[in-house]
């Protein structure tokens, strides 16, 4: 009698934490790897800021550097023609591309006294600026949308 009791008491033990574990599984909560945002940070010239969509009119690039040997290769480029500064901004398709800023994206500038650091600006004059200088900017993008675009250094 005692075996068929304990043998009860564990089928209904392993019962119960199964059903924990299956419950536990259909949870709403997101998981950690959902919860987290999707980044990418990229390279563009913004052709046009579309003030009544809130988006920038991006044509993504690529900064190449002399230390890039594979990717000078694979281009054919000239090291002492095509990157006689060091560096070159390449632009395979020249593919205009709309995306949608944040509310509270952040814009920076180089600052003329100290290239080191940014300057922070408004988005008004950020839209100023952009009239005269297209860039290069580097543009961070979390699930798809801008939240920080930041002037590049360009020796």
């Amino acid at each position: 009698m005692k075996q068929l009791l304990s043998n009860k008491m564990s089928m209904l033990l392993l019962t119960t934490l199964g059903a924990l574990l299956l419950l536990g599984a259909c949870s709403d909560e997101p998981k950690e790897e959902e919860a987290k945002e999707e980044k990418k940070e990229m390279l563009a010239y913004v052709r046009d800021f579309d003030l009544p969509n809130k988006s920038l009119i991006i044509d993504e690039v690529e900064w190449i550097e002399e230390s890039d040997t594979d990717r000078i290769k694979e281009l054919g480029l000239d090291t002492e023609k095509d990157l006689a500064t060091g560096f070159m901004i390449y632009d395979e398709s020249q593919k205009a591309e709309s995306l949608k800023l944040a509310e509270d994206a952040e814009f920076y500038l180089v600052n003329q006294d100290d290239t080191a650091k940014p300057k922070q600006v408004e988005e008004k004059e950020f839209v100023s600026y952009l009239a005269v200088v297209k860039g290069p900017y580097d543009i961070t993008l979390e699930d798809g949308v801008v939240v920080k675009v930041s002037e590049k250094y360009t020796p």
